[in-house]
């Protein structure tokens, strides 16, 4: 029996949250429906770091590339305002997708639709691959039949989404790829040229400086237990990313992000930017605001901004406005809870979202530029002493050699 959290809708239209324990998930979604509760979100609840039998699913769970689901959606908007009837776009474009994955499912959500079933009802049940913003777009789009413009609206929300992630990892790929490659290099180093200067060593007789003994200890130490060093490496790797799919595991993680040197700004900026452009797209949309702060929350991408979020709900519920109870999170920056306020107050809440959207992605062009410049020499320094402390470790022995000469 496993645990599985759901988010739904009542027959009256409220939000409803819950557990139930049944033996799959097809056997939860059955009870759940019911209940009268339109599923818009449910997974299975971990049971902990060593749920092992659970992450192997996961990562056996179909994906689709975000590329490949940005080249559906626009083809799929197009299609449409040219005139298409929606079946007909759907066979087409499961018999021509590049995703073999995207093929099934879009052939799944044909047969459905064939059936009676709506779009963004039979888009629910691939919450992997769409979240539950697209398919509140979709949702949205049936409801006031504008669904090709709520489509080229969300491809270009989603092409800014992918620009924004782009940015964040051509501040950080390049850092990490050159301190990838340069232990690589001083691994084989220690593995495959040192030891040739030891038997030259060896045959010197004389007492080595303590820096050349240490590298050569080294050096030993590396060869001799080379298979124990690999396979802890791979059990770290299994261990750090089955402690990422967990709850506890993900919040750590996040709050590390928000904190890190360096990096810290670049992650909230990343997190103000996607929550705003996507409550501002849900209510600009006609989503209602608690609805809309749910699930910006969730396409935040931080488990802290998301709890947040989930806060600031429970106290609007109560009457509140949103930016006071933002405010009091101290997770967005005071410029922003100061411009919601704003357009709290003006009734143009959505495109004030819009506004602090743009802002702050102008921000994280300058803050990626900064990192870039910092992290860059700071990673080329740590490799140039590295390999400068095992040259002068391996060259000292022959300048006491040359001076006995």
């Amino acid at each position: 029996m496993a645990v599985f959290t759901y988010t739904g809708k009542s027959p009256g239209g409220q939000m409803v949250r819950g557990e139930i324990i049944a033996e799959s998930a097809k056997a939860a979604v059955s009870v759940i429906r019911q209940r009268q509760v339109l599923i818009t979100h449910m997974h299975q609840k971990s049971t902990g770091f060593m749920n092992w039998n659970q992450w192997i699913q996961d990562l056996g769970t179909t994906r689709v590339k975000a590329q490949d689901l940005l080249s559906f959606t626009q083809q799929f908007a197009t299609m449409l305002k040219a005139g298409i009837p929606l079946l007909e776009c759907l066979a087409m474009l499961s018999r021509h997708s590049e995703s073999p994955s995207l093929r099934r499912i879009l052939s799944g959500v044909h047969q459905d639709i064939e059936r009676g079933v709506g779009l963004a009802e039979s888009l629910r049940k691939y919450p992997r691959v769409f979240n539950d913003f697209y398919v509140n777009m979709i949702e949205v789009g049936e409801t006031t039949g504008m669904m090709d413009s709520l489509l080229l609206r969300l491809v270009a929300y989603m092409e800014r989404q992918a620009t924004l992630k782009g940015r964040i990892l051509s501040a950080l790929a390049y850092p990490v790829t050159l301190l990838g490659v340069a232990c690589l290099v001083l691994l084989f180093m220690l593995m495959w040229v040192v030891p040739l200067f030891d038997q030259m060593f060896i045959e010197f007789g004389d007492t080595l400086p303590w820096l050349t003994q240490v590298v050569l200890d080294l050096s030993i130490w590396i060869q001799e237990h080379v298979l124990l060093l690999g396979g802890l490496c791979v059990v770290l790797v299994l261990a750090g990313l089955r402690l990422y799919h967990t709850s506890k595991g993900r919040r750590t993680v996040d709050a590390f992000l928000l904190t890190a040197p360096l990096v810290s700004r670049l992650f909230q900026k990343s997190s103000v930017v996607q929550f705003t452009r996507t409550l501002g797209m849900l209510l600009n949309s006609g989503v209602p605001i608690l609805e809309g702060l749910m699930i910006a929350g969730k396409v935040s991408g931080n488990r802290i901004v998301e709890e947040a979020i989930q806060h600031v709900r429970l106290r609007i519920r109560e009457g509140e406005t949103i930016a006071q109870p933002l405010a009091q999170s101290a997770i967005f920056p005071p410029l922003v809870t100061h411009m919601i306020r704003v357009g709290e107050s003006t009734g143009a809440l959505d495109s004030m979202l819009e506004q602090i959207a743009d802002l702050y992605e102008r921000e994280m062009d300058r803050t990626v530029t900064m990192l870039t410049s910092l992290l860059e020499p700071m990673v080329i320094l740590l490799i140039g002493l590295g390999i400068g402390v095992m040259v002068v470790a391996m060259y000292l022995p022959l300048f006491s050699m040359g001076s006995l000469i």
